[in-house]
């Protein structure tokens, strides 16, 4: 009575290095400086999908089909959709025509050149795994007080950022990228977003190389400073430890990414990293604590 049955049809590969190095670059008696660093490469690849090697699409299917795709010989989950060359032009009309689109309609790349724009023209765009990832901090303590500082990074990845399909599109409903001021107009036609029109003229659902950004960065994830109460005012508490500290998380963010947080992770699909719609960006926070022990 199963209309179908889940198999182990695949297999992929995952090669690459980690290097960690710990350094401890100062060590006096009222001065000490630690480094920890650590770069993980990696590279992934789908090998095979089964006896005939077909495409899966895993979804998310948040437009008018899945956004991803496992195809043998790429990476998992790799970004899937259109080219978007640019917009048509007036003085395109009327090869716009032959698509049954007009000036100032989004140009998308014609991959066989049959006039039609579909699956067939449809590509990798991008891919949510990175090259490369990694972490660096230092530790420095002198005399009661210890300060650390970490940073975390990530190149080689993209985003996939959906949002642009409202907050681009060229019916104006919606609340809107700043962008939009770049649509097309008959004065400014060289652009990558659409004319505004009235609503009837519907949304544009297509997933396109537009949506991909570079989705690398550099980010400063915790920064520390704390002081240790010295044995003498212990002896007089009674204490056997007294810190306080005050810290901050999320402190800096430096990326090309121009959404919020490039560290995405929206969809709940297993293969679904670096796919965002209106991700909420990560929080900064403030800390301040007190650390006793008896």
């Amino acid at each position: 009575g199963y209309t179908s049955i889940t198999k182990n049809i695949g297999s992929m590969k995952n090669e690459g290095f980690e290097i960690t190095l710990n350094t401890v670059n100062i060590d006096k008696k009222n001065f000490r400086w630690e480094t920890t660093f650590n770069l993980s490469f990696n590279k992934n690849e789908v090998l095979s999908l089964g006896v005939g090697n077909d495409d899966i699409f895993p979804g998310p299917d948040i437009l008018s089909a899945s956004n991803n795709i496992i195809r043998v010989g790429e990476p998992v989950g790799s970004f899937y959709g259109y080219k978007r060359l640019g917009t048509w032009g007036t003085n395109e009309a009327g090869e716009a025509k032959k698509y049954g689109l007009l000036p100032g309609d989004l140009k998308l790349w014609d991959k066989n050149n049959d006039y039609m724009i579909n699956d067939a023209d449809k590509l990798i765009i991008g891919k949510g795994i990175p090259d490369g990832y990694g972490t660096l901090s230092n530790n420095i303590q002198y005399k009661n007080f210890e300060f650390l500082i970490e940073f975390q990074y990530m190149f080689g990845n993209d985003v996939l950022d959906i949002s642009k399909h409202s907050a681009e599109d060229r019916t104006g409903i919606a609340n809107s990228y700043k962008t939009v001021l770049n649509a097309w107009t008959p004065e400014n036609q060289n652009t990558m977003i659409a004319q505004i029109r009235p609503v009837g003229a519907g949304y544009t659902t297509n997933i396109d190389s537009h949506f991909v950004e570079n989705g690398s960065f550099i980010r400063g994830r915790n920064v520390l400073l704390a002081y240790n109460f010295p044995h003498d005012i212990l002896s007089k508490l009674s204490l056997r430890n007294l810190k306080v500290y005050g810290s901050i998380q999320n402190f800096l963010l430096t990326t090309k990414y121009k959404g919020f947080d490039p560290e995405v992770s929206d969809a709940t699909q297993s293969f679904a990293q670096g796919i965002t719609v209106f991700g909420y960006p990560k929080p900064r926070t403030f800390t301040i604590g007190l650390n006793v022990s008896f």
